[in-house]
């Protein structure tokens, strides 16, 4: 059976005093984007770069390898530790991204002011009891911070998404604009990133970044993030969405919030192990496992977690 402090210790991207950068660029995350099964040969690796994406693409372009190399030692505000993965055979840096924000979710479901803006001052106020959670919503979203920065909800990217008015920077709205790849839309740079590696085989793009819990393996339809009777996804926070979450006591936003947490440990677990196709029954148990300590660890009863323990 598997030891869960010794697998939340392996896919949790932890804090560092030397290191500032953002989480998801962290060589420990990159470590894990090399476990993909399109990032494993030889050709794609890691490399240590002080700045931004952009800044490293203009870098190749005018040829300036010396100063690449320069940013091994050197660093960009905020961008200490920061890594890319490089293919330099096709000419290919990528960065990475969180996959679903905290700081909108918290703010908007739970209705709250703060001048807190970044994901890891919400997920330390949260941990730390400092910031004010009303609504029953709190076990909730202490899961959600709990698993925050596991390698589940990152991963590597051509961009950032810039996720719009409503706080649509979640998997649900970039799997959208993934599968929605071939049409001219917003992201154009995600889409093109994708129709340039995946073509027309979105199949295997699920496969080789470990989504498949994500969708519907015949149809390819990604999965509703909540049980709306109207059949729709909840792809941002606008305000009809928040009204529905909000109805009958948040019902439907908790359901949201555990909902994405599963999301993430599941996926953590896929990489973690390698893992791909259907859930076998000690897969499965494993699974449930995390599931059971992570949501203890958030303050939730016996009864409540029994009750939270299917798979996404």
């Amino acid at each position: 059976m598997i030891q869960v402090t010794d697998f939340i210790n392996k896919v949790d991207i932890t804090d560092s005093d030397n290191v500032n950068c953002e989480f998801e660029v962290r060589k420990k995350a990159m470590d894990f984007y090399k476990k993909y099964p399109f990032y494993e040969e030889d050709d794609w690796e890691i490399i240590k770069f002080q700045n931004s994406v952009n800044h490293y693409n203009d870098l190749k372009n005018d040829k300036n390898y010396d100063e690449i190399e320069a940013y091994k030692e050197k660093s960009e505000s905020e961008y200490k530790g920061a890594h890319l993965l490089v293919n330099k055979l096709k000419g290919i840096a990528l960065t990475a991204d969180i996959l679903t924000s905290i700081t909108v979710p918290y703010k908007r479901i739970a209705n709250v002011e703060t001048s807190l803006k970044c994901g890891k001052e919400i997920k330390d106020g949260i941990l730390k009891g400092d910031l004010e959670i009303p609504n029953g919503l709190e076990p909730y979203l202490k899961a959600f911070a709990i698993v925050y920065y596991w390698c589940g909800n990152m991963m590597p990217t051509v961009g950032n998404f810039r996720s719009g008015r409503y706080g649509g920077d979640n998997w649900l709205l970039k799997m959208d604009t993934i599968m929605d790849c071939h049409k001219a839309g917003s992201h154009q740079n995600w889409r093109d990133w994708i129709k340039e590696s995946w073509g027309g085989n979105l199949n295997k793009f699920i496969t080789d970044f470990y989504f498949e819990d994500c969708f519907d393996k015949d149809s390819l339809t990604i999965k509703n993030i909540i049980s709306y009777p109207n059949g729709g996804n909840i792809y941002s926070l606008k305000p009809s969405n928040l009204k529905l979450l909000q109805e009958n006591e948040h019902k439907l936003a908790k359901e949201f919030l555990i909902n994405h947490v599963k999301v993430i440990i599941q996926r953590s677990y896929r990489i973690e192990n390698e893992f791909h196709g259907d859930w076998k029954k000690k897969e499965e148990d494993e699974v449930k496992e995390i599931f059971k300590e992570i949501f203890a660890q958030a303050g939730f009863n016996g009864k409540q977690i029994n009750k939270m323990l299917s798979l996404f």
